[in-house]
């Protein structure tokens, strides 16, 4: 599905280049679930954005089912972007002048669901998160913990083929965790892909596969078994 080869990122420096990534070789099958690991500064953010199509400085091949991301044109790439990627980012990314209902409805405009399938996935999903209270709010109105649950209904709001989550649980308390974690396991169960990236060991538990950075580079990639 994803094929990364000799992917490296980089900044320069005065006096020097300082790579992000190096040397970067990934396979991603459709359906796994995958954990990328890593001290602050690893890369793992970074390799994210790329594998969301949010950042496209860097050198190196990247192949979406089969066809270069760089030989698509812009309009290809921004269309693949909507339609077939959810994100949940650390930093939740909320529209501040939408209500909590208007930013989860966001992704399904994009993909034209009529209003009558809006209606029922938004309501299902503020049931699902335990947020309906707060669907007319805005924001800014919102504690950390629940910006985030608004970011991660928002993410999974339109049944993306790929789910990209960058620490989806750095700002919720240990119960929510662990019901996040189980959504992500039942959507992957159902045929979502998930790239995770996270400091929290037991959230990788939830996946099919452990991917280690250190310095930009792989050092190592293995099975999760059970």
């Amino acid at each position: 599905m994803i094929q990364l080869n000799e992917l490296d990122k980089y900044i320069e420096s005065r006096f020097q280049r300082v790579f992000l990534l190096k040397g970067i070789n990934l396979t991603i099958k459709e359906g796994e679930f995958v954990t990328l690991m890593g001290p602050s500064g690893a890369g793992k953010s970074t390799l994210l954005n790329i594998l969301g199509l949010l950042d496209e400085d860097y050198e190196g091949t990247y192949s979406f089912l089969g066809k270069d991301i760089r030989a698509m044109k812009a309009k290809e790439r921004s269309n693949l972007h909507k339609s077939e990627f959810g994100y949940i980012f650390q930093a939740y990314h909320l529209i501040d002048e939408l209500t909590v209902y208007e930013n989860i409805e966001t992704p399904l405009l994009y993909r034209n669901v009529s209003t009558t399938d809006r209606k029922s996935l938004i309501a299902e999903l503020l049931d699902k998160f335990n947020i309906v209270a707060k669907k007319d709010l805005f924001p800014a109105q919102l504690s950390g913990g629940q910006q985030q649950l608004v970011g991660i209904a928002r993410a999974i709001a339109g049944k993306p083929r790929i789910l990209l989550a960058d620490e989806p649980t750095g700002n919720l308390h240990s119960a929510q965790a662990k019901e996040i974690m189980q959504v992500f396991q039942e959507l992957n169960t159902e045929g979502t892909t998930i790239i995770q990236a996270t400091h929290a060991r037991e959230n990788a538990d939830y996946g099919t596969r452990l991917i280690q950075l250190i310095d930009g580079r792989i050092t190592s990639d293995e099975a999760i078994t059970y």
